[in-house]
């Protein structure tokens, strides 16, 4: 089973951004996924740096992936979409307009989390447009996924750990907190680079705003589901990246995969490594805010 990891989520600055990618680059992970997902004025990487990593990921032996915005909907965006197909490495589309820049079947494109896949004739259709792997959406359970497996043969890659994302919007949930709209954007996301909490009135977590993405206050983890994973026939587990940690959660993830962590072990690491609750009650075919053990009974758990 093949550990990835995705594409940063948040806004980070530039020099940290490229001190997260060479920390990484000395991880034991087989899939690097790089590119920006969430808002296309977040750019602070330019062609030649995301160039830059795009070399030095491959130089240390890992794939490379080039993830594509979520939501394209004006030229600029397609234009920084396009401009990602002039690095002859894989794409994650993750929006439908991807598939129109380039044959999947003259290059390699991936269906990403952000397109809805919930169902086998969806990657079916996908399959038949040249698409060889595709990243399940989060909410989608272990039922479903076994299903869109069995019935198409497709190479699986499954969320596994991090801020479920959850939404996605053309305005700036970010910049309308601080009483802008999304055309008057002073770059707030800097402030909050795991993201800004959104608490219920009872003072709880309940979302975590992401310029103009809403993901879960919670961590969504599958740590002690990884031999029911490689029994469903998902190929890859996804880590997202948060500010701190993540190479120490690469290491959890790989003892987990190598059999020497169990299941009990790996989700008490990642408590010692993880600030706030966890999540995994999607997968479980339960409500995506509780922690579930395998027979569904609600162990804790936190808002999404």
């Amino acid at each position: 089973m093949e550990l990835t990891l995705g594409p940063v989520l948040f806004d980070w600055p530039r020099e940290e951004v490229l001190g997260f990618y060479s920390e990484i680059s000395k991880t034991d992970v087989d899939r690097v996924y790089v590119g920006e997902v969430v808002c296309s004025k977040r750019l602070g990487l330019s062609h030649g740096d995301i160039g830059g990593i795009i070399r030095l990921l491959l130089d240390s032996g890992k794939e490379v992936a080039l993830s594509t915005l979520a939501v394209i909907s004006n030229d600029d965006e397609l234009q920084t979409a396009r401009k990602l197909f002039e690095f002859q490495v894989p794409i994650e589309a993750n929006d439908m307009s991807a598939f129109n820049m380039a044959d999947a079947r003259e290059r390699e494109i991936y269906a990403g989390p952000h397109i809805t896949s919930y169902n086998a004739p969806t990657v079916e259709f996908l399959k038949s447009i040249g698409v060889k792997r595709v990243v399940f959406p989060v909410e989608l359970s272990r039922d479903s996924i076994r299903h869109c497996i069995e019935k198409t043969g497709i190479l699986a890659e499954v969320f596994a750990h991090g801020r479920a994302p959850l939404a996605f919007s053309w305005r700036c949930y970010t910049s309308r907190a601080f009483g802008l709209s999304k055309t008057e954007c002073r770059h707030h996301c800097l402030r909050y680079p795991d993201g800004m909490e959104l608490k219920t009135i009872d003072n709880g977590p309940l979302f975590s705003i992401n310029g103009t993405s809403i993901l879960g206050a919670a961590t969504h983890t599958l740590v002690e589901y990884v031999e029911d994973l490689k029994e469903t026939g998902v190929a890859a587990l996804r880590i997202s990246p948060q500010y701190r940690d993540t190479a120490r959660i690469v290491e959890v993830f790989r003892a987990r995969l190598n059999g020497t962590l169990g299941p009990a072990e790996g989700l008490r690491e990642l408590k010692a490594i993880t600030k706030g609750e966890f999540t995994n009650g999607w997968y479980l075919g339960g409500a995506g805010k509780d922690y579930l053990n395998a027979a569904g009974k609600v162990l804790g758990g936190n808002f999404l």
